[in-house]
């Protein structure tokens, strides 16, 4: 129930998108056995902290190096040098136990895809790990003191779990990934076995029950019914149920206790180590739109490969027997396995610096591959002045930096992370033409006030952002508003298709209005439209000039690493572009209502007659020769975004006549 939920989450399966509380029901069972047996330890007066570790080793390590050494050659063969140092950067944190931390740091906006990460699943590694740093002697220290254990529990447990509220509704990602937000969960299965050192009667509802609620929360998920907090809860709450009241005989314990399930829970420890290096690897070499029944079947082929790797790797370095037969570890005390285990994990990590050390073995690859892949750093150096990030509190305006002194009407320019990748051409053009010139954009939030985004992006502070910067702006007298977003992705659930086999990797997330349940989806997608379209009216209400970017064309795969994949194939450059009738597609519903607009102080600037047509007929470039023109899936580098800011700053200087007295 636990890991057959993350497989096939991480497989793409739509009825599993509530898979990922697989992980909270590991959590929950994890603080369970393992403070049972710290409890039994410290009865029978045999507690020792090196003994501990050493059992916590001989369980997570082995199997561990195994699957991050397997990882090596695949990535070797089938990465590119920017992947294959992100591999080595997830190798080192999984050694280190600190891969949660990394992930917290990667995965945003601009971070690697996670489909394509096959370390990714080893955060939790991590929250467990550094839990179990502190626990058993904190648990040691009650134990001794005498003063019982049920107060420290609830209080510690309560504090983390209110940590994790706030963390959810202000910075979502820090909530995920990080030891105080997800404490609580291996808490509860500590107080669980806590509470089992007194006979509890056994109850079939009560058991049921428990069952009951954690299929109810990763059924919830997927249909909208609960966030991710609560779903978490329910689920957590099923496990402690099922764990306290369970007992032999009863329906629910029966269930557990069938073959098949026990099985799989047997070798779940492999089965959830292989599962996400096979997916991942699966997409890197096939692409992103192998067939869900295919990724289903590669997800659950982890659970073949997991037999052989519980049975000659984990339970021959987990016995703890005299020396014989069958039996080949058995060290005198906890010292050797713990320095073996030191060694190993210091030799992968020694592995993974070197990767990085070496950019991904990127000296391998002919110069012109290489200065391709050295695009990925031509970034908006304004972004970290300028930019908020998802998860980050609001400005508070003006923002240092970011305020351009000049004569003449003055401009603001805002919108998403597709405004904030334009923001390093458009300062020196604005710089030089000496407009007064004020610049700020957010991750995944269009300037759209009234909208709210789910999943992964998810903020509560985008309309307020936006509320914030349109108070400014119509506040300090300003004349000119240009707006930017990448305007399509949050209408429909699909990722792009470029109709040339790239499919956008990263997770599907929409815009719903605030305060509004429409009816269905496609309710939702036309409200979204009409309050964009809603939103450029409401700032020509108010007296501005506005300049409107129409969305930018998306690539639909890693530019510079799809060019440069092209290019070691070539011995002359390659111009990389897709059909523009893609980017019709995906856009026609929002240029239909961006068209419809009237207003004689509206401006259009259509980036498709910049990079659609033009060069090649009838495609969309992506880069000219071998300088790309993305630094992505869908961010214009500087280059693409020099193209782009001279039509930008001609209807900005029409609109800037328009409101000159």
């Amino acid at each position: 129930m636990a890991v057959l939920p993350v497989i096939l989450f991480h497989a793409g399966i739509p009825a599993f998108s509530g898979g990922w509380l697989g992980v909270d029901v590991f959590f929950v069972i994890s603080g369970y056995l393992i403070t049972g047996i710290l409890l039994r330890d410290l009865e029978r007066g045999e507690f020792s902290i090196a003994r501990f570790y050493e059992r916590r080793a001989r369980r997570i390590v082995p199997a561990l190096a195994f699957v991050l050494l397997a990882c090596i050659p695949f990535g070797l063969a089938w990465m590119s040098p920017p992947q294959l140092a992100e591999l080595a950067r997830g190798t080192i944190a999984a050694a280190l136990s600190v891969s949660n931390v990394l992930y917290w740091l990667e995965l945003d906006y601009f971070g690697p895809a996670a489909e394509h990460l096959p370390l990714l699943h080893t955060w939790s590694l991590g929250v467990e790990e550094q839990f179990y740093l502190l626990f058993p002697l904190a648990l040691a220290f009650l134990w001794r003191r005498g003063s019982g254990l049920a107060v420290p529990f609830l209080l510690a447990g309560g504090l983390s779990l209110a940590a994790a509220a706030w963390a959810f509704a202000t910075h979502p990602s820090a909530g995920f990934f990080l030891l105080p937000f997800r404490a609580w969960e291996l808490l509860v299965g500590a107080g669980v076995a806590v509470a089992a050192t007194r006979a509890a009667a056994p109850s079939g509802f009560r058991a049921g029950a428990g069952l009951v609620a954690v299929v109810a929360a990763m059924a919830a998920v997927p249909l909208g019914l609960v966030s991710s907090l609560p779903a978490m809860a329910l689920a957590s709450a099923g496990v402690a149920l099922v764990l306290r009241h369970g007992a032999p005989g009863l329906i629910a314990s029966r269930l557990l206790a069938h073959p098949a399930p026990v099985g799989i829970g047997l070798v779940s420890y492999s089965a959830y180590l292989w599962h996400q290096p096979v997916l991942a690897f699966a997409r890197i070499r096939f692409g992103d739109d192998l067939p869900l029944w295919l990724m289903a079947m590669l997800g659950l082929s982890a659970i073949l490969l997991a037999w052989p790797t519980w049975a000659f790797v984990e339970q021959p370095f987990r016995r703890h027997s005299p020396a014989g037969p069958g039996r080949p570890l058995a060290p005198a005390g906890p010292g050797r396995p713990l320095a073996v285990a030191a060694a190993a994990l210091a030799g992968l990590a020694a592995i993974g610096v070197a990767g990085v050390a070496t950019d991904g073995l990127a000296m391998t690859q002919p110069p012109a591959v290489r200065a391709i892949l050295a695009t990925v750093s031509d970034v908006n150096p304004w972004r970290d002045r300028c930019k908020t990030g998802f998860n980050e509190a609001n400005p508070i305006h003006p923002r240092p930096g970011c305020l351009l002194a000049g004569d003449g009407p003055r401009v603001a320019f805002w919108g998403d992370s597709h405004a904030d990748a334009l923001q390093g051409a458009m300062f020196p053009a604005a710089q030089a033409a000496g407009l007064p010139f004020y610049s700020v954009t957010r991750s995944a939030c269009p300037p759209v006030p009234g909208l709210t985004r789910t999943g992964d992006a998810a903020s509560p502070g985008c309309d307020a952002f936006n509320r914030g910067v349109e108070a400014y702006v119509t506040g300090d007298n300003y004349d000119v508003a240009v707006v930017v977003a990448r305007w399509s992705a949050g209408i429909g659930w699909a990722p792009f298709d470029n109709l040339d086999g790239g499919v956008d990797p990263r997770p599907g997330d929409v815009l719903t209005p605030i305060g509004t349940a429409p009816p269905d989806d496609a309710a939702r997608e036309r409200a979204v439209v009409a309050r964009m379209a809603g939103a450029v009216r409401d700032l020509l209400g108010r007296g501005l000039r506005v300049v409107l970017v129409y969305p930018i064309p998306e690539a639909g795969w890693n530019v510079p690493e799809e060019l440069a994949r092209r290019r070691a194939a070539s011995d002359a450059p390659v111009t990389l572009s897709i059909p523009a009738e893609a980017y019709a597609r995906r856009n026609a519903a929002i240029i239909a209502a961006f068209d419809a607009i009237a207003d004689p102080h509206l401006w259009r600037v259509r980036p498709a007659e910049v990079f659609c047509d033009a060069d090649v007929p009838g495609r969309c470039v992506q880069s000219l020769g071998d300088q790309p023109l993305y630094f992505d899936e869908s961010h214009l580098n500087n280059a693409g975004a020099r193209l782009l800011v001279p039509a930008i700053m001609r209807a900005i200087e029409a609109a800037r006549r328009d409101a000159a007295p």
